[in-house]
């Protein structure tokens, strides 16, 4: 049975919505952002008392840290390679992923597309690591979205001057 994919990709969502779409909870969540592991993409005001918006990347973004969290990977350690995922590859949405599985030796991310060797691009060398599929993740938070039948989508926050892509 497959996915409907008929979400709008400028679709944005809470902090608890994101938890719970991402399997996190919502303190973790609140933690990766204070914490600059996993901060929302869009560019809203941010303060006490201000709601944060996550887009679809992010959410694929939060459930790819609760799966290397669960393979004992410390997700402080991977802040950098986190941020630079969403900074360079913002184009994780429901139709679109950068490449087929994520790569980590526990501190770095790298992305891997089907038939291509895993190897530190620097020596040559074989390199370990988790893979974990970016696919699979894409589909569960498109069938959660199906399936949840709440409150309507938050609307687009109004972003405050300029445009930081």
């Amino acid at each position: 049975m497959g996915t409907k994919l008929q979400h709008d990709v400028s679709e944005w969502f809470d902090a608890r919505k994101a938890a719970r779409l991402s399997g996190l909870s919502l303190a973790m969540v609140n933690y990766l952002c204070r914490t600059g592991v996993a901060e929302p993409t869009c560019d809203c005001l941010r303060g006490h008392g201000s709601c944060r918006h996550y887009s679809f990347g992010d959410l694929v973004a939060l459930r790819l840290l609760k799966r290397l969290s669960e393979n004992g990977i410390s997700v402080l350690r991977l802040k950098k390679a986190m941020q630079g995922l969403r900074k360079h590859h913002p184009e994780i949405t429901l139709t679109s992923l950068p490449a087929s599985h994520v790569v980590t030796n526990g501190k770095d991310l790298y992305l891997h597309q089907h038939g291509e060797s895993l190897e530190r691009v620097f020596d040559g060398q074989f390199a370990f690591g988790f893979v974990i599929e970016l696919a699979p993740i894409q589909q569960e938070i498109a069938r959660m979205l199906d399936e949840v039948e709440d409150s309507p989508p938050a609307p687009r926050p109004a972003s405050r001057g300029g445009n930081h892509a």
